[in-house]
């Protein structure tokens, strides 16, 4: 949620930021409109309860015809104060929604664009392979491997399900196994949240915004799926004051990701790039604001070294202002490319959320002056299921096999996949 304060001190500036972002500055103009108007129904409420007050004080002391006035005069008074604070209580309510429908707006080095066809690509690293046949996209590979079974898995939970068997179903845990234990090694707190989350944990790292993507409930208790271990380790400080004295809090998580695939109806229905279910090793950082760039570049470095040491040719991207999402103010993703595809897909992203997050979720730190003010949110994928796609495209061979990363093969036990008979 953005700061109304700092909204009414500059709504010029709000308007241009929120602009690349496509909301229309009549958005602002109305929030304020709305303020304005709470902020004087609020007053007349309180004046008219002063009002109130006073005469309470004075009638035990009046007799007769006097008395009687002043406690008509008073229902008259306690009938406008009601309607003002129910004017009122509407009023704050449409300015609470308005804000809440707010994105973060975008910093201003992110480039602007409509979706993400215009996302820009920042370089290029690592030396795609050569074959001297014509590669085989994962799902393929994956079934003449055994390694898949998603035809017994639709029929048991549907359509983007899958049973992940024999050696990509160790390469899978050796893979979030690997990443986990790198990622501790460079100063993050490891953690294994609550893979089920209340409605408050979601609304406060904006994902209820996003539509029913993220938002997965099994039942009719108050739980939900989550769609990314950012939603239980954001809010793994909902409601505290954190100390940032000592440097930026580093967290990394393990968990699995349920998410609905609403509007990908048709697209990638083979194989694991989009599915209902898939496992993930998050990073969550709280810092102050003006580590935040740092701790951006920080996480994105590290996403880079994950994958050059998996070996997988990759592609920076520095998205667009219409492909940001709600809570992110920049974003880098990885893509890795796919020779069976032809093309690169996404691999990981990292996001800078500013205050947007800590807001809702009153996360807070005291300054220098010992002042409390909000932290400043990041996340970031170490890895998800995805890699084991690039995997399994980049390191094919004409035989059949598919060589392993040497890094994940102390933990899954073997250098190849070998070919079937």
């Amino acid at each position: 949620m953005l700061d109304l304060k700092a909204i009414r001190e500059n709504p010029e500036e709000f308007k241009r930021k929120l602009g690349r972002k496509s909301i229309p500055s009549s958005v602002i103009d109305e929030l304020l409109a709305v303020d304005k108007s709470a902020l004087e129904l609020n007053k007349k409420a309180e004046d008219l309860k002063a009002q109130q007050n006073k005469a309470s004080k004075l009638i035990p002391t009046l007799q007769g015809e006097e008395k009687e006035k002043i406690l008509k005069e008073m229902k008259s008074i306690a009938s406008q104060q009601k309607e003002a604070q129910e004017q009122a209580n509407k009023a704050l309510l449409k300015v609470k929604s308005i804000l809440e429908s707010l994105p973060n707006p975008p910093r201003d080095d992110v480039p602007f664009g409509k979706d993400d066809s215009e996302n820009r690509v920042l370089r290029t690293e690592g030396e795609k392979p050569h074959f001297s046949f014509a590669p085989k996209e994962h799902w393929e590979i994956a079934e003449e491997h055994d390694l898949l079974d998603m035809e017994q898995a639709s029929k048991v939970s549907g359509s983007r399900f899958y049973y992940m068997k024999n050696e990509l179903a160790l390469l899978q845990q050796a893979l979030m196994m690997w990443a986990f234990r790198k990622v501790t090694h460079k100063g993050f707190t490891p953690v294994i949240p609550p893979f089920m989350t209340r409605k408050e944990a979601i609304y406060g790292t904006g994902y209820l915004e996003k539509g029913e993507n993220y938002i997965v409930n099994p039942g009719e208790d108050d739980l939900f799926l989550i769609g990314t271990s950012e939603v239980p380790m954001v809010s793994i400080h909902a409601g505290q004051v954190i100390d940032l004295d000592n440097g930026p809090l580093q967290y990394v998580s393990y968990s699995p990701c349920f998410r609905r695939e609403a509007g990908s109806y048709g697209k990638d229905m083979k194989g694991i790039l989009r599915v209902h279910q898939f496992e993930k090793i998050e990073m969550v950082i709280f810092c102050k604001p003006e580590q935040a760039t740092e701790m951006h570049e920080k996480i994105r470095d590290l996403e880079e070294e994950i994958l050059k040491e998996l070996q997988i040719p990759y592609q920076v991207m520095d998205i667009c202002t219409g492909d940001l999402g709600c809570s992110a103010s920049k974003k880098y993703d990885l893509e890795a490319w796919l020779p069976g595809q032809g093309k690169y897909r996404e691999m990981t992203s990292t996001s800078i959320a500013d205050d947007y997050q800590t807001r809702r979720l009153q996360i807070r730190y005291k300054d220098t002056n010992g002042k409390l003010q909000y932290a400043c949110a990041l996340n970031g994928t170490a890895v998800s299921s995805r890699p084991l796609i690039a995997i399994l495209e980049n390191f094919q061979n004409e035989d059949g096999s598919v060589d392993i990363p040497e890094c994940l093969q102390p933990f899954c036990g073997f250098a190849k996949i070998e070919a079937r008979k």
